[in-house]
């Protein structure tokens, strides 16, 4: 269940590529500037939520254990700021879920256009293309094992492992016998309404934390 949704959260969507890039930024910064405050971090969950429809909370889903540890903490520590700090791990997430709500080539796009260095890009977008696969394997690796408790896990972990290093070698063959030199294939599209409603609002939010924390205005 929780590879099945962090695989559903990767999935690519229709944002432009540069208007999803910015608002991701801002959205993250947003949460950091205003001191992991729950009420930006909920604003950020809210608006990732409205532009990845819904699949930044199938993302947040897919990291429950993370956020169990977390507020398991709060046990040792205290626990109002674990779950501060859970909400503010899950607004993270989110934001970041907007990169992939776009198309990995025009991310890709998107940082060409932000003069990013197109060696950089390429390997950017390979990590970015990679990742659901691997969650897809890892996903394979769990339906194949018929083991349960400590040894499965054991099993599993070394099965990923040299699964993902087949790919890598698999991957990196590919390059060279294509000659690969570095450059990348990337998107560049003209942003919609929606895409520049986002890019608006995540910079509203960016702007207003911003301000208020040098003005020092509770938030």
């Amino acid at each position: 269940m929780i590879l099945r949704n962090i695989s559903y959260g990767l999935q690519e969507g229709d944002l432009e590529g540069r208007c999803a890039l910015l608002s991701a930024l801002f959205l993250s910064i947003s949460v950091h500037l205003s001191g992991f405050s729950p009420f930006i971090s909920s604003a950020v969950i809210l608006i990732s939520s409205l532009a990845s429809r819904g699949r930044n909370l199938r993302l947040v889903a897919g990291f429950f254990p993370f956020f169990a540890l977390i507020i398991l903490s709060g046990l040792f520590f205290s626990f109002e700021y674990s779950l501060i700090s859970a909400l503010a791990f899950a607004a993270i997430i989110s934001s970041g879920s907007i990169i992939f709500s776009s198309r990995i080539s025009e991310i890709a796009g998107a940082l060409i256009y932000f003069r990013v260095p197109e060696r950089s890009v390429s390997l950017i977008q390979l990590g970015l293309s990679i990742m659901p696969v691997l969650v897809r394997d890892l996903q394979e690796i769990m339906f194949v094992m018929d083991e349960s408790g400590l040894r499965k896990y054991e099993k599993v972990l070394k099965a990923f492992i040299s699964t993902a290093v087949l790919r890598a070698l698999s991957l990196s063959e590919s390059l060279y016998s294509k000659n690969y030199s570095g450059r990348s294939v990337f998107q560049v599209r003209y942003a919609e309404k929606k895409d520049i409603m986002l890019l608006s609002v995540s910079f509203l939010l960016f702007l207003s934390t911003a301000l208020s924390g040098l003005l020092h205005l509770p938030i």
